[in-house]
């Protein structure tokens, strides 16, 4: 056993100088496991590989909301029992591209590790220097980003070390791969003012004065307010609901601050507004700012009311006729 150990950390040692990035290697797979995340669905995509077998992950073109990737791998006791028997590598400048007919590949090896001595490991990519998953005692993050200007990040199963049993050769890990996507969300809000002027107005999002950004604004998933103050239009408030990796559109029509009313009234009743006979029902449309009379006119039967409008207000004028019938 003591020989066993000597021998496994001298050929872990040799492939961690392998893995120098001032060195190409030329290696063969068995097999080219090709996967193509997105970047904006948590999907998972499961599969078996052999202990020789390699997996170009490719990446999406929009990739705003992924910040890794996660790769957690089943591994059979043949290969758990057998220390140091099987460690898995990164690449860089893979040639020629990855595809399922090429198994012979050049490229220059940034990482690589054992698999460990337990039946699952779950290894983290990170995919720029600054990431917001951390490494814990159930997973691994790795401490290199990969070079994913070639549009994917290449990993590698290999033997390492000579003379373990067929049952560890021959053994198949099932592997789980994800993105891992940043929990954020973006709100696009878009303002349009009454007769297209540019008047200005005052964003606040939770509160908070927001300088107004055609680009969006970044925030964690759940309910946000929307606030729109101006002194030349009313006040808007909105409740969205931020989704992780997803982009919200919030669309806002800004009113003008002139009073409205709406009338609504029986089909055979005449409606008067300061004595002029209404035409338009159920419909908001201006009033001037002060002391307005409307007057409901249905056979007989009259109601006159007063309305002091006021900036910014909408006023509704209804007149609803009912039956009642009680018994005593």
């Amino acid at each position: 056993m003591k020989i066993h150990g000597i021998r496994s950390k001298i050929i872990i040692f040799s492939l961690l100088c392998a893995a120098s990035p001032l060195f190409s290697e030329t290696f063969r797979v068995r097999k080219l496991f090709p996967l193509k995340l997105t970047g904006t669905v948590q999907n998972e995509q499961t599969f078996v590989t052999g202990i020789n077998d390699g997996i170009a992950i490719f990446l999406p073109e929009e990739r705003t909301w992924l910040e890794g990737i996660e790769i957690k791998i089943a591994i059979p006791e043949a290969v758990a029992a057998w220390q140091d028997s099987v460690a898995l590598s990164l690449y860089d400048n893979i040639s020629p591209l990855p595809a399922l007919s090429q198994i012979d590949y050049s490229g220059t090896r940034s990482f690589v590790k054992p698999l460990p001595t337990r039946l699952s490991w779950i290894i983290r990519i990170p995919l720029s220097a600054s990431v917001s998953f951390k490494e814990s005692a159930y997973d691994t993050k790795l401490g290199v980003v990969p070079d994913t200007k070639q549009g994917f990040v290449f990993v590698r199963l290999q033997p390492a070390m000579k003379g373990i049993p067929d049952e560890t050769i021959n053994a198949e890990l099932k592997i789980t791969v994800k993105p891992i996507l940043i929990n954020k969300g973006k709100l696009r809000v878009s303002v349009a003012s009454p007769n297209g002027d540019t008047s200005p107005y005052t964003l606040f999002i939770d509160g908070t004065k927001t300088d107004v950004d055609a680009k969006g604004y970044t925030l964690t998933p759940g309910a946000h307010d929307v606030n729109i103050v101006s002194d030349f239009y009313r006040d808007e408030m909105r409740t969205v609901r931020i989704d992780q990796a997803k982009t919200t559109e919030l669309s806002i029509v800004l009113k003008s601050l002139v009073p409205t009313l709406a009338v609504t009234a029986p089909d055979n009743a005449a409606v008067y507004v300061d004595g002029q006979k209404c035409t338009v029902f159920g419909k908001e449309f201006e009033i001037s700012e002060g002391e307005h009379t409307v007057r409901f006119v249905m056979g007989g039967y009259e109601i006159v009311r007063v309305l002091n409008a006021q900036k910014g207000k909408s006023y509704t004028a209804s007149v609803a006729v009912d039956l009642t019938i009680s018994e005593q």
